[in-house]
């Protein structure tokens, strides 16, 4: 049987990544041949470092205690005194140019918005960057040196689906900026969207399909903290299962996950969301059936009440996209958006929209999709 390429992650997912077993090979190796002192301790050292590199995965996830005092009375005011709903910065421009992940879509989709005057620079606010303390709600203190220790060597280059960079890190906390950011315009204004996030895959201890940092649920975590919301709802509409989002909010009765996604694809080995809607690639999904199941939603949202949605707008449930099978049309996603947006601005809910995955042969296809969001909240908002 012959695999795509995103069978295979699911397939030959180890503890461990092909580099690391080999840095393990090459320092034992180190160790146990004869021969110059400088061999043990270059050996020596080397073991230190991959034993905190791969203790970082197993480290235990944080606790966050969520406040309980009375959640704060001022509209959680942006430093930016401009009324733009959109978020961006160049700094989400990568160079990937070497991987599966078409990161260059973040830039297209900015650019098209502006050149088919969708939005205008005035549209835009620039997120800042978060930092460890942040990211640590989410993300265990171990992982986060674990990622710090990739960034600043060579390992992070091969770290399997997920390299990683010093260059990649500072992008990624910022983008993690732009999903706090888009909520707490959504808390202002109703809507807000940031063009990137969505890094659902990505769990509290370890990095995962082409994902490092869990974007929405670092900013839930902030904002509870801050005492700006009690209770959250994510629905991820990307075509694979939000596994790491929903393993992050397992047992946490103040976020309610959503996911609708295709069962037989990556990730193989599901977590438990508070609500999965897995549906077979045989089943040929299409817009109809597609909109059908998302009639589970008003009865979610009324029986959670969630003070803020953060709605994972996946371009990849597109038939022909590369890394899915299902077979809804781009007008098919449209309406998919509309009708989530609508249910939460019907009923006065904010909702921050991130954007997800997307692998389609024509990244323009991709970027298509992604701009039609845009479209649609730009359309609620005016």
């Amino acid at each position: 049987m012959i695999y795509s390429h995103e069978e295979l992650l699911g397939h030959t997912r180890l503890p461990l990544t092909i580099a690391e077993i080999i840095l393990f090979i090459i320092i034992i190796y180190l160790l146990l041949a004869v021969g110059g002192k400088w061999r043990i301790w270059l050996g020596a050292l080397l073991l230190v470092y991959w034993i905190v590199l791969v203790a970082g995965k197993f480290w235990p996830p944080p606790k966050v205690a969520v406040p309980k005092s009375p959640l704060a009375t001022k509209i959680a005011v942006r430093e930016d005194p401009t009324t733009a709903n959109f978020v961006w910065s160049s700094e989400y421009r990568v160079g990937f140019w070497w991987h599966f992940f078409p990161a260059k879509k973040y830039f297209l989709i900015y650019n098209r918005a502006l050149e088919e005057k969708i939005l205008t620079q005035d549209d835009f606010i620039i997120p800042a960057h978060l930092g460890d303390q942040d990211l640590a709600l989410v993300h265990s203190r171990g992982y986060l040196l674990r990622l710090y220790l990739l960034a600043f060597t060579p390992m992070g280059f091969i770290n399997g689906e997920n390299p990683i960079s010093w260059y990649i890190l500072k992008k990624l906390k910022v983008a993690c900026g732009g999903t706090y950011l888009a909520c707490k315009i959504a808390l202002e204004q109703g809507i807000g969207m940031n063009l990137g996030g969505g890094f659902h895959h990505a769990f509290a201890g370890h990095e995962e399909g082409f994902c490092h940092l869990n974007d929405m649920a670092v900013a839930i975590r902030k904002l509870q903290v801050e005492r700006f919301i009690d209770r959250a709802m994510v629905i991820d509409c990307d075509v694979h299962q939000g596994n790491g989002t929903a393993a992050i909010f397992q047992g946490d009765d103040t976020v309610f996950t959503f996911s609708i996604h295709q069962d037989d694809l990556y990730p193989y080995q599901k977590a438990y969301s508070n609500y999965d809607i897995s549906l077979p690639g045989s089943m040929r999904v299409d817009d109809e059936n597609y909109l059908e199941q998302l009639k589970v939603l008003p009865d979610l949202i009324k029986k959670h009440r969630p003070d803020l949605v953060i709605y994972l707008a996946g371009a990849d449930p597109f038939k022909e996209d590369r890394l899915g099978g299902f077979l809804l049309t781009k007008q098919g996603l449209m309406d998919r958006d509309a009708y989530v947006l609508r249910l939460c601005a019907d009923r006065g809910i904010p909702v921050a929209v991130v954007l997800g995955g997307g692998y389609a042969p024509n990244i323009n296809d991709t970027v298509e999709i992604h701009l039609n969001t845009v479209r649609m909240v730009n359309r609620l908002l005016n």
